[in-house]
């Protein structure tokens, strides 16, 4: 009676760690979509409205989901105090801290990286294109990350399962 309680926690314990592995896929389509949310919303603030860069990161903040809601707060706020020397600064020095706590791939967050290089520093037309080249990678990253989960959602949830149901034979 040990042995099968035994072997059942192990199938229980393997495939939620292939489930687990594989909800990984889905958050980061889920992130770069509100990613991309929030650069719209930032364009659409910039070109629209002239606010001051701060206060349109704050608004973006507010009208997006975590955690890109609070990336986009803290580099407000670090903005707003005057911490760094340019926009660029800041998006890297929150980025590295959210690195962790985020499911993007490195060149997910340098997309945003690259836009931010020219935030705040050139006219409405320039930052009309910056935004839509922004845009584009953004869509791209956006379609490899749907093509990437939809080949490795299932694999590592068979995995995790296979990988369960091999080590209870190896047992019995």
């Amino acid at each position: 009676m040990l042995k099968i309680i035994g072997c059942i926690l192990i199938l229980i314990g393997t495939t939620t760690v292939g489930f687990k592995y594989a909800e990984r896929f889905n958050k980061r389509v889920k992130e770069l979509y509100e990613l991309e949310r929030a650069v719209l919303q930032l364009q659409n603030e910039i070109v629209y409205t002239h606010t001051p860069l701060p206060e349109i990161l704050y608004n973006v903040a507010n009208k997006t989901i975590a955690p890109i809601n609070e990336i986009f707060k803290n580099i407000s706020e670090i903005l707003y105090l005057n911490q760094v020397n340019d926009v660029n600064e800041a998006f890297v020095k929150i980025f590295l801290e959210y690195k962790s706590a985020l499911n993007l791939k490195k060149e997910d967050i340098d997309v945003v990286l690259d836009m931010s290089k020219m935030l705040g520093e050139s006219d409405v037309d320039s930052h009309k294109r910056i935004f839509s080249l922004t845009m584009q990678n953004l869509s791209r990253q956006i379609k490899t990350a749907e093509d990437s989960m939809k080949k490795s959602v299932k694999m590592y949830r068979y995995l995790g399962f296979s990988l369960g149901a091999a080590v209870v034979i190896m047992l019995i």
